[in-house]
């Protein structure tokens, strides 16, 4: 059984985000941003997990308490992927949220250390193909000056931070298939 599915069985229905007529809405957790992405064209089921609603346990406060918006689960071709999302209303600090991207890690391993000792491990722990993705409204609080775009979100160059590829994406809208070919 896929890793989505398994999770959809284990996790409380207040920590996912339903999908609607092909696609999710996520939203940022902070009421002074007030961010909304729609995820679009979902040619699969996507668990849509938002992270705030999983906790870190009992840890002192530091920065190993940083954590992304959400993880999407989805299967395809019998790999299961995960893509780890923070949304950010403007990309001017992309450096903390690349590391709010890179210390999730331990949130997917959890949940999927839960499902092998729930389900038992079918095989020895699969590998999982993992993408990390920003998303935001503009680049900048300034006057967004990028007026003509090609479909409904623009991609930036992927970086890289601390042995992780960061995908940048801008716009209300993305597409799941720039999400998925990443």
């Amino acid at each position: 059984m896929a890793l989505d599915r398994k999770l959809a069985k284990l996790l409380n229905q207040s920590a996912l985000e339903p999908q609607e007529g092909g696609r999710i809405i996520l939203e940022e957790t902070d009421p002074n941003s007030k961010m909304k992405v729609a995820l679009e064209n979902l040619p699969v089921p996507i668990l849509a997990v938002r992270v705030e609603k999983l906790s870190h346990l009992a840890l002192n406060e530091g920065p190993w308490n940083q954590k992304c918006d959400y993880l999407l689960f989805f299967a395809s071709n019998d790999t299961d992927h995960v893509i780890f999302v923070e949304l950010e209303k403007t990309l001017g600090n992309k450096r903390k949220s690349k590391e709010q991207l890179r210390r999730s890690l331990p949130f997917l391993e959890y949940l999927r250390s839960v499902c092998d000792v729930e389900h038992g491990l079918e095989t020895p722990q699969s590998r999982v193909s993992i993408g990390y993705f920003l998303i935001g409204e503009k680049l900048s609080p300034r006057l967004d000056k990028h007026s003509v775009r090609v479909g409904p979100d623009w991609i930036l160059k992927p970086e890289e931070h601390k042995a992780i590829i960061v995908n940048t994406v801008i716009g209300r809208r993305v597409s799941f298939v720039t999400l998925a070919r990443a």
